[in-house]
């Protein structure tokens, strides 16, 4: 055996990238390799393991070797730690290593004096540009109580501002589908008879119109920030929006007018709802610098959608922002730069030309079948939730869905779907892929907010309530016509059906008893029917646990990092102030993954991962170093995930 020591010059560190670089280099020794640092001792073929000694830049560390080739692998090891650019890429010339461009902390030199506004990264890159400016007016419910003569008018005025805003929603010319059907959906909110109800019952206890809109608004609100699903949290904003623009509509204020906006400009503002953004040129959009909003936000994942640098949960900037004439915006590392001086400002154009010349690199990537190094074909496809994505999904070179996310065929009816509705969806979903994989997950919603034609109770913690697959194997009348129209549906395509929250085998064992029980009854009707893959969605710790047992029975494993993340972390992902708990790249979460391919690949199934991290730069190789053989992502951000794939 031999050691050395070694001072870390990768920058910031051992941490996801480095280390997964690391472990894959000395996987290719058959030397027994290992690091240690302060008496502790990890095996440096595993990334997980050398992330947990939190080994940081200029740090020391020992590596010992032992075996056959251990001379010429501990050289590479030293030679790889000790190399400032190690982090970017495996060993290559200086030349190349050079060329790279800087990070996005790289952008503020230090010492620099320009005003910093610190909020939550939103959106991927950097922008530069005049500020447009929208702060709402403060509305303040506190009205006097009304007179019971005074109901009937106030019931009116309710009706013709219901009238009014409802005209108002139109998106702007050159709004996407996407877009088109958030605003069909906020319509059809707004014309929701129990939201109105309950508004009209406020105010014949008399409450006048506008505290009875904002409570009503505030109550809606609160119950659909506190569920689960992605979809229906972004209802809670959507709920304040429309609540806010009744209110508007009642006192007179007009809605906010970004025509005004002629010239490619940042947003600066306090709030910006989905209905805010579907009246946006989006050609005129350079970034977004947003004072609510977490990175899970609505708002966020739509400038996420649509390649818009944005900054969101600005706590302490808003009287900065109402001042600027100008803003930078590092959307990647979460803050702003108000009127930046020359410095700033050539930094900032400078990274801007540099990405704008690897967007247009990335384009010869979109439509290639990206292999790793070694041979090994990774598929890259979408996460999508309805019809409407597909379209892009194709444009950015999706190999297929990874995550069709089906809440969104319930979320805006007034009745659950029928079998033959959601059949429609389905085998339209499958035809456009062709022979690509679709991955459709099972209804995934929580238990705080009743969708149509289910009774959910009221819940202290929905969070960790009655959600997933626990209601839908509680409730046949809503699981089965779904299990049949996706059995009908796979006749179509290479459909793949999904189970969202597993935590125990039974669960499993218990779908897939259904999902048999609806081909034998659809077989006996005469129709047409798949053998579609039944994969499970791993995003509990208990999944985890017990995933070599669930791999059994699964024909593949689809992880959640999202909610894995969440869960693991017991970290709200909706919260700013939790984000840097709630981040794929924590050790813990990084076992939890390792461990779930570990278990899944043992008993010959495939793994891919449809959460956030899968589109995530650095972590990537990571990923692929665990066995992931499928990586699912914003359309967006297909391409840059194909060139990551061909570089590992």
């Amino acid at each position: 055996m031999i050691e050395r020591q070694a001072v870390i010059r990768m920058q910031e560190g051992l941490h996801a990238r480095p280390a997964a670089e690391l472990a894959k280099l000395a996987k290719t020794y058959e030397s027994t390799l290992e690091i240690v640092k302060d008496g502790q001792t990890a095996s440096a073929k595993s990334t997980v393991k050398i992330m947990l000694l939190g080994v940081k830049e200029g740090e020391t560390i020992t590596i010992r070797a032992n075996g056959s080739d251990e001379a010429q692998a501990l050289e590479s090891l030293i030679k790889l730690v000790s190399d400032e650019h190690g982090q970017s890429s495996p060993p290559s010339p200086p030349a190349a290593a050079k060329t790279q461009p800087k990070s996005a902390s790289d952008l503020l030199p230090l010492g620099s004096h320009v005003a910093r506004i610190q909020g939550v990264a939103g959106g991927d890159g950097v922008a530069i540009g005049p500020v447009f400016t929208y702060f709402a007016q403060t509305i303040h419910p506190n009205r006097p109580r009304l007179a019971v003569d005074d109901v009937p008018a106030a019931l009116a005025r309710l009706h013709l501002a219901l009238a009014d805003v409802a005209g108002s929603l139109e998106p702007a010319p050159q709004a996407d589908e996407e877009t088109r059907a958030i605003v069909e959906a906020l319509r059809d909110m707004l014309a929701d008879p129990e939201i109105i109800a309950d508004i009209e019952q406020r105010i014949r206890d008399r409450a006048d119109p506008v505290t009875a809109v904002l409570e009503s608004g505030a109550a809606l609100a609160s119950r659909f920030a506190a569920m689960e699903s992605e979809y229906f949290q972004t209802r809670a904003e959507d709920m304040a929006a429309l609540a806010r623009r009744l209110a508007e509509s009642l006192l007179g204020i007009p809605p906010a007018d970004f025509s005004r906006m002629k010239t490619p400009s940042v947003i600066a503002a306090g709030t910006l709802s989905a209905l805010d953004f579907a009246k946006l040129d989006l050609a005129h959009v350079l970034g977004l610098v947003i004072c609510e909003g977490g990175p899970t936000s609505h708002i966020a994942i739509m400038a996420r959608a649509h390649g818009i640098p944005a900054v969101v949960g600005v706590e302490h900037g808003a009287d900065v922002l109402k001042a600027a004439r100008m803003l930078a915006v590092n959307g990647t590392e979460g803050y702003a730069v108000a009127d930046p001086d020359e410095v700033t400002t050539t930094l900032f154009a400078d990274r801007i030309t540099r990405e704008q010349e690897m967007q247009n690199a990335l384009i010869a990537f979109r439509d290639i079948h990206p292999r790793m190094k070694s041979g090994r074909a990774i598929e890259v496809a979408a996460n999508i939730g309805s019809l409407a994505e597909v379209e892009s999904a194709i444009r950015h070179g999706a190999m297929g869905v990874g995550l069709f996310r089906t809440e969104f065929l319930f979320m805006q009816r007034k009745t659950l779907p029928t079998e033959d509705e959601q059949y429609a969806v389905y085998s339209k979903a499958a035809e456009a892929f062709g022979g690509q994989p679709v991955v459709i997950r099972t209804l995934d919603v929580g238990g705080d907010k009743p969708i149509a034609g289910i009774d959910v109770p009221q819940e202290d913690n929905p969070f960790l309530g009655w959600r997933g697959i626990r209601m839908c194997l509680d409730k046949p009348e809503l699981f089965n016509p779904q299990l049949r129209a996706l059995l009908r549906a796979a006749a179509h395509g290479n459909v793949k059906i999904m189970f969202p929250m597993i935590s125990v085998l039974e669960e499993l064992t218990a779908a897939k008893a259904l999902l048999r029980e609806c081909a034998t009854a659809l077989l006996r009707e005469g129709k047409s029917i798949g053998k579609p893959e039944i994969g499970v969605m791993i995003e509990t710790p208990a999944a985890v646990m017990c995933a070599g047992e669930i791999a059994a029975e699964a024909d593949f494993f689809s992880i959640g990092t999202n909610d894995l993340t969440q869960y693991t972390m017991a970290a709200d992902r909706g919260h700013p102030k939790l984000a840097s708990l709630n981040r794929a790249d924590q050790p813990a979460v990084l076992r939890m993954i390792e461990l779930a391919c570990k278990e899944a690949i043992a008993k010959g199934k495939w793994v891919g991962v449809c959460g956030e991290a899968a589109g995530t730069p650095a972590l990537i190789p990571l990923l692929l170093s665990f066995g992931v053989s499928e990586l699912s992502m914003s359309p967006a951000l297909i391409p840059r995930a194909k060139k990551i794939v061909t570089e590992c």
